[in-house]
């Protein structure tokens, strides 16, 4: 297993952080994912040999939001 942060904008409320949660919890390969919604970001834990980070961030952008860096 692997641990990233992605960096989000465009999240206002709880709606979107979970949202956020939804859209990258239904990515295959990813086992854990927790939105901070006060420090725009989302911590996911994801095992690299079913998914990599392009599918995880997509999975941002489709819902609505933003990746930043």
């Amino acid at each position: 297993m692997e641990q990233e942060v992605i960096n989000i904008k465009g999240m206002m409320c709880g709606h979107c952080q979970a949202a956020v949660e939804k859209a990258v919890k239904a990515v295959e390969g990813v086992k854990n994912v927790k939105v901070d919604l006060e420090k725009e970001q989302a911590d996911v834990e994801y095992d690299p040999a079913a998914t990599d980070m392009g599918k995880i961030k997509k999975a941002v952008t489709d819902a609505g939001y933003e990746v930043v860096g």
